[in-house]
This record gives structure tokens, sequence and C-alpha cells, in this order.
């Protein structure tokens, strides 16, 4: 078990705020055109709020708000939270694929958190590519990090009947072809298929790499499944506000949450959850970030026996507000530990 960091050390925020030095002086002095008083530099955690938030990232566009909920924990827990916006891969904008862009968007974060006067961070993410992006640029710096994911849209319903974002534009669209659906019906049910903020309310990749993030404890229980409109998500990222400036106290870095053995229980979450095969490539990705060898085989291992217990589309029946109010991904954790499928 890691031994907790002395109390109080001097952070690396201090390396850019600490002293009389010119230098100093100069990164001080301008960050205090925004109105900060000066007992803010008196050497308490610096929390770089990493958000990827942009109006052409819809599953994101309500994370302007929950930064300002992170900020308030933050201030709570004795820290300094200064919001950074950072490169934001949109699955629905970005063409070809925005998974061309992950790796720069990765870039773009480990720079911003290197070259920067942090001393932890939350990681702000949503939609696809976001989530393993930033976890991907966190785990390279390994500064303590913490993850608050933006959440799932509320259900869709069109003519009584359930409406996955993503899931059923493809089914509409060979309705149509079919002559099943009418263009104007089309058009009608295009209003039930994103209906709220958030991200797609089906077990896509945004959902599956949310459950990722908690399943490695990267983020607070219960983050992955609460609806991006539910107050109890803007609770979640106070709460995460709080803690990682407990983090950043108990220097708990990336490196000591990602261990093989928490992959090995995401990849048993992942085969739980039905979740996306996207999943694959993405934790791939973070594990060789951490330094922890992942291979193919090591999903074969871990995740051929374990069943599907959460029957969400686009290969089952619900949609991810039912999960939430089902337990989330908590009541998933805890089946696989009963049954002796998770490192404790």
């Amino acid at each position: 078990m890691k031994k907790k960091a002395e109390w109080p050390r001097r952070l690396r925020s201090q390396e850019w705020y600490g002293g009389t030095s010119r230098d100093v002086i100069y990164h001080r002095g301008w960050l205090k055109n925004q109105g900060y008083p000066h007992d803010l530099f008196d050497g308490r955690p610096v929390i770089g709020i990493l958000n990827t938030w942009s109006d052409m990232t819809p599953c994101n566009g309500h994370l302007r708000e929950l930064a300002e909920k992170v900020k308030a924990g933050v201030w709570e827990a004795g820290g300094f939270p200064l919001e950074v916006p950072v490169f934001s891969a949109s699955e629905n904008t970005f063409r070809p694929t925005a998974m061309m862009y992950r790796n720069l968007a990765a870039l773009a974060v480990e720079e911003a958190i290197r070259g920067q006067p942090m001393d932890g961070c939350v990681l702000l993410v949503g939609c696809d590519k976001t989530t393993p992006s930033l976890l991907m640029g966190a785990a390279s710096c390994d500064l303590p990090s913490i993850v608050v994911t933006g959440g799932p849209m509320l259900n869709g319903y069109f003519r009584g009947e359930r409406v996955g974002s993503g899931t059923h534009l493809w089914k509409f669209s060979e309705m149509v072809k079919a002559g099943e659906m009418t263009q104007a019906e089309f058009l009608e049910a295009e209003a039930s298929m994103s209906r709220s903020s958030g991200t797609c309310n089906t077990m896509g990749t945004a959902s599956t790499m949310a459950s990722m993030a908690e399943a490695l404890g990267m983020a607070l229980s219960g983050n992955a499944a609460i609806p991006g409109v539910d107050s109890r998500r803007k609770v979640m990222a106070q709460l995460t506000g709080r803690r990682i400036v407990q983090m950043v106290k108990d220097d708990l870095k990336p490196s000591d949450i990602m261990t093989k053995e928490a992959f090995e229980n995401a990849i048993r979450t992942n085969a739980a959850i039905g979740g996306s095969t996207n999943a694959v490539i993405h934790l791939l990705a973070i594990a060789g970030r951490v330094g922890i060898d992942l291979s193919l085989d090591d999903w074969d291992r871990c995740g051929r026996d374990v069943p599907t217990i959460v029957n969400l589309m686009p290969s089952g029946k619900y949609l991810m507000e039912e999960f939430f109010y089902a337990g989330g991904l908590p009541v998933v954790l805890k089946r696989l530990g009963e049954a002796g499928l998770l490192h404790k």
C-alpha cells in the first residue's frame, strides 16, 4: 500500500508562483490581472480543470456549467482551481472520424499539463475520444488526476418506442429506404434522438469509456451513469473537486491507480456491460502511457468467460437512464466482485 506523502510540502506550482524572483513575479503578477488575491499563491494546490467543452462537441456542450461545480469543490477543499480548455475531439463533427485526432488530442493534453503550473488535474470529458485522450495525457504526466464525465442524455422516445441516440439513426434510415417510414416521420423522429445535454444514451463508446474510467479507479464511484441533466451529476462534479485536492496532498497519481490489476478489472467490466469494441483500442493506449504491458491476450484471458449482464442498446433493450436507475456501474462491480471476477 502506498505511503501517504508528507504534507505540507512544496508543490510543483510553486516553481511558477512561490518566491520573489523576477520569473516568479512575472508568472504570478500576470495571473493576478484576473483579480486573484495574493494569498492564493501561498503554496496551496493549483488544480487544472482540463475542459473539453466546445460548441462543436455537442456531447460536451454543458461542461462549462460542470466546471463551475468542480471549482466550488476545489475552493471548499482549500485548492486553487484554474480552468484550462483542451483539444476536444467530437465524434459527430470531425471528419472522416474523430479517431484520427485522438493521439493529437492526447499530445495536446499532455503538453498542456506538463507546461503549466498544475499540481493536480480534473479531466472533464464526455464524447467518445475525449475520455481516452485526456486519460492518456494525464497518464504520461503522472500528476494526480481524476475524471468527471458529462453523463449520458435522457432516454429518447418516438411513438412509444425507446430511441437510442445513434442506434436508431441507422435503423430509421434503413426503414425509410425500405418504405416502412416516410421522410417526414424520419425528421419528426430526429427531435427524439437527442433531447437533452449529454453523450449518447446507448452503451456506445462514450458510456463505455466513462465506465472504464470508473472501473479503473480514475473516477468517483457512480460517475459513469448519472444523466447529464440530473442534479446528481453536478454533485458528482463538486465532490470530485474536493477529492482532487486530497489526492494532491496524498500524491496519489495515475500510476498508483491504473495498475495491471485495475486494467484487468476494466476488461471484465467491459464484458459485463456489453461495452464498445473501441475500449480495446483505448485501454491498450492508456496502459502504454502508464507503462503497463497490456495485450489482446489479456483481453481474451480476462474477458472471455464474463457474461454480459447489462441489457442496453445497441445490443439490448434499455438505455443509460435505466442503467442509472438500476444502480449504474457500482451494481455491476458488486456482482463481478461476488463472482470472484475482480481484484478487490
